[in-house]
């Protein structure tokens, strides 16, 4: 699995100093604040540098562009969000383990960061490529491998029903999405129940039926 937006941000992390690294992090989270009060077409360079507190040249001193921000803002977000799902099926075995190991944390992820994901989902679905395309239509299927190899296990062993591995992907992720759109909703909203209900939702719609 990886973050949905990998490519989208020029340039390698792995030769930033560490000062660099914090100051990024340090406008990535002042846009955060920016896009989720603003919107995204109202988040400009000056508004993110007056909730971070510097001059606005200081940030372009990083981010010659806010397009160029607010996508790194994008990217840092989903990778982040895949690093903790991918972390948390390593070593689990059984798609039905699996699967519950996935969407746990990717709900945790949600929850846990819900300002961040909300804002990146903002610009995913506001920003458009050179093309016109809105940047979430941009994907393939490296975006779901991981999902789609669990589901697809569950199949081949029966445990899960038979059915085109794009429509079993297309609806998991619609109920684990379904998070996002809460905090988008209700930046405040609790999301125990929903935590507590979706796998064993998802369990039993996925399940091999009996013959």
């Amino acid at each position: 699995m990886r973050s949905r937006f990998e490519g989208s941000v020029p340039g390698s992390a792995n030769s930033r100093t560490f000062i660099e690294t914090a100051r990024r992090q340090q406008l990535i989270d002042a846009a955060v604040a920016t896009v989720n009060e603003l919107g995204y077409h109202r988040a400009s360079l000056a508004e993110i540098a007056k909730r971070a507190r510097i001059a606005k040249s200081a940030v372009v001193y990083y981010f010659s562009a806010k397009e160029a921000l607010l996508l790194e803002l994008v990217e840092t977000v989903f990778a982040a969000l895949d690093e903790q799902v991918v972390a948390a099926v390593d070593g689990v075995s059984e798609p039905a383990a699996r699967l519950q190991a996935y969407a746990d944390a990717y709900l945790a992820h949600v929850d846990v960061h819900r300002q961040a994901v909300a804002a990146a989902v903002e610009i995913a679905v506001s920003h458009r490529t050179a093309e016109g395309t809105p940047l979430y239509l941009v994907a393939d299927d490296a975006d779901t491998a991981l999902l789609r190899s669990i589901l697809r296990a569950g199949m081949d062993e029966g445990t899960f029903r038979s059915m085109p591995i794009e429509v079993a992907t297309g609806l998991t992720e619609s109920v684990l999405d379904h998070a996002i759109t809460l905090v988008q909703r209700h930046p405040g909203a609790d999301l125990g129940e929903l935590r507590a209900q979706v796998v064993p939702y998802l369990l039993r719609a996925l399940r091999a039926q009996d013959d």
